[in-house]
């Protein structure tokens, strides 16, 4: 039996391996276009600062390495073709330019995601690049040496490109962030994304939001500037952090179907359409956890663990790939910042009645050294109360991910969060964990007991409502403009001032103050009062804040 897998990163390496293991007999076959394989990809923006020391490091298992399991790789040889109907493929060796044909008797389609280089003019110029693969970090590092370039532009702020502006700023660069979208990290909810544009701008990182750019201009043959809008801004670097695509031309060539996502459409075993053909990692479409949908999720971790289910299958065995919740994390400066399962708005797209809990809590116990603050967001189905999916920034946000992931993939209610066991000890988290006092916010707005409102909300009906500030005194850095100020601990002694029969929005840092406030008020025989979901930290409207004198 002979299997060829087109594509030598996460999903084709792990799907040979285990196949292997499955199956001594197998003769195993893997192209590879890029000179390298198993390359560790999510490491490439620290191996532009030098916080990964070497390119070698990010190579985990190199062609020798697998010749010793009898794997057979070709590196630098791309497959142009597939002919299902005689099992063929057409293979160019990329140094000598040569053509030939081989067979299979089962094909692995792991071709992976392509960076997407805008349309732009310029884009050809020198100092202007993707980053996707070794050769891609090569280039750019080349040019770092030969140029010394102090300022980059960066075109597009997911999670490559902030990881990028990091790792420039590390090497003294001057950074611009420049997003199409509304905001950076245009899949998260606002309160996340504001806030870590606002980390960005604390560490002189420069982000400009709502525009593209429209050309890309040099001298020489070298890039000098990028034009977005009517400004220009100075660039000796520019890197392309706009996402991927699934690269599927080899599959559509050989008939193979594409999904709604313009990725590989696979069953459960992650076999194609067409017979014999398998598909898996980066260039294929799954079910989400959570609304069940088609989603393409392109990430290292779920392109790693289809590998395993496709090698099982190659190998004459037989079990699924039930699907992803999209579980990510990644660092941006000081913050660890990480997501699972569905947005809010992601919630309300596929037909959830989203609750959200906000909080704000530490990453450690507060008497001992080094915590760092954390924002977490779970939103729940009101019906149901099920946990659809959270969001964090701070410390401990791989953590907090993990276990809402965990807590999805079970499908647990906010009732059965607040009694999870979870570890505790000061150097490695609150008394509580965050997950459990957000479930308990939870658990206060599905009684009744606490109505929250958002930012939008708040903002669009502002001259309706009684907006109060009730940070405790002495905590405050910044108000509403507008607001009404009446410190948490002055409440009892002040409701003279407000009017209790009319709607009121409380405000805090963070929600929890505001969530006493709201107590206090309503046991005072306040009739419609609200709570501004994740506070000040959540606001995502800088021109609505002053600072506190």
């Amino acid at each position: 039996m002979r299997l060829v897998v087109v594509g030598g990163v996460a999903a084709g390496t792990k799907a040979a391996a285990k196949a292997r293991r499955m199956d001594p007999g197998l003769e195993i076959i893997i192209y590879q276009a890029e000179a390298e394989t198993s390359i560790g990809e999510c490491g490439l923006p620290y191996l532009l600062s030098g916080t990964v020391e070497s390119r070698e490091r990010l190579i985990a298992r190199t062609p020798e390495d697998f010749a010793r399991q009898e794997i057979e790789v070709h590196v630098r040889h791309r497959v142009e073709s597939v002919d299902p109907e005689r099992k063929t493929l057409t293979v160019r060796n990329l140094e000598s330019g040569e053509e030939f044909e081989d067979h299979y008797d089962r094909l692995l389609l792991a071709t992976g995601a392509a960076a997407n280089l805008p349309p732009i003019p310029g884009a050809e110029l020198e100092g202007v690049s993707v980053l996707r693969f070794l050769s891609d970090a090569d280039r750019i590092l080349a040019h770092i040496r030969e140029h010394s370039p102090r300022r980059a532009v960066i075109v597009g702020a997911g999670y490559i490109g902030l990881e990028v502006a990091e790792n420039l700023r590390e090497l003294g660069m001057e950074v611009c962030i420049v997003e199409l979208g509304d905001r950076v990290l245009p899949g998260f909810d606002a309160e996340i994304s504001k806030n870590v544009e606002r980390h960005l701008q604390e560490k002189g990182v420069r982000s400009i939001t709502g525009q593209g750019v429209k050309s890309i201009r040099g001298s020489s043959g070298r890039v000098r500037a990028v034009q977005v809008g009517e400004a220009e801004l100075p660039a000796d670097l520019v890197i392309a952090g706009v996402g991927v695509r699934p690269e599927v031309g080899l599959a559509e060539g050989a008939g193979v179907e594409l999904g709604e996502t313009g990725a590989i459409r696979v069953d459960g075993q992650l076999r194609t359409n067409v017979p014999d053909v398998w598909a898996a990692g980066d260039c294929v479409e799954t079910p989400h956890l959570v609304s069940g949908e088609p989603v393409w999720v392109p990430l290292g971790d779920t392109a790693n663990q289809m590998g395993r289910v496709a090698g099982i299958n190659l190998a004459g065995g037989s079990v699924e790939f039930p699907g992803v919740l999209g579980t990510g994390v990644f660092k941006v400066f000081d913050l660890g910042v990480s997501k699972t399962g569905l947005s809010e708005a992601e919630t309300s797209e596929a037909g959830f009645s989203p609750v959200c809990a906000t909080v704000e809590a530490k990453s450690r116990a507060g008497y001992y050294p080094g915590w760092q603050t954390v924002f977490l967001k779970l939103v729940a189905d009101r019906r149901s109360g099920r946990l659809l999916g959270a969001e964090a920034v701070g410390g401990s946000a791989d953590k907090l991910a993990d276990v809402c992931a965990t807590a999805i993939s079970g499908r647990l209610t906010y009732l059965d969060l607040l009694d999870l066991d979870l570890a505790y000890a000061p150097p490695f988290g609150p008394t509580l964990s965050p997950v459990i006092t957000a479930a308990g916010v939870l658990e206060n707005k599905f009684e009744g007991s606490l109505k929250g409102i958002g930012a939008d909300q708040t903002r669009e009906h502002a001259k309706e409502f009684q907006v109060v500030d009730v940070q405790p005194s002495g905590t405050a850095t910044h108000h509403l403009k507008g607001s009404t100020r009446v410190p948490l601990e002055e409440l009892d002694d002040r409701y003279s001032e407000l009017d209790l029969t009319a709607p009121i929005v409380l405000y805090c840092g963070t929600g929890q103050c505001s969530y006493q406030a709201a107590i206090k008020l309503r046991n005072a025989g306040a009739r419609d009062v609200q709570v501004l979901e994740g506070g000040l930290w959540g606001w995502p409207y800088d021109e609505d804040r002053e600072t506190a004198v």
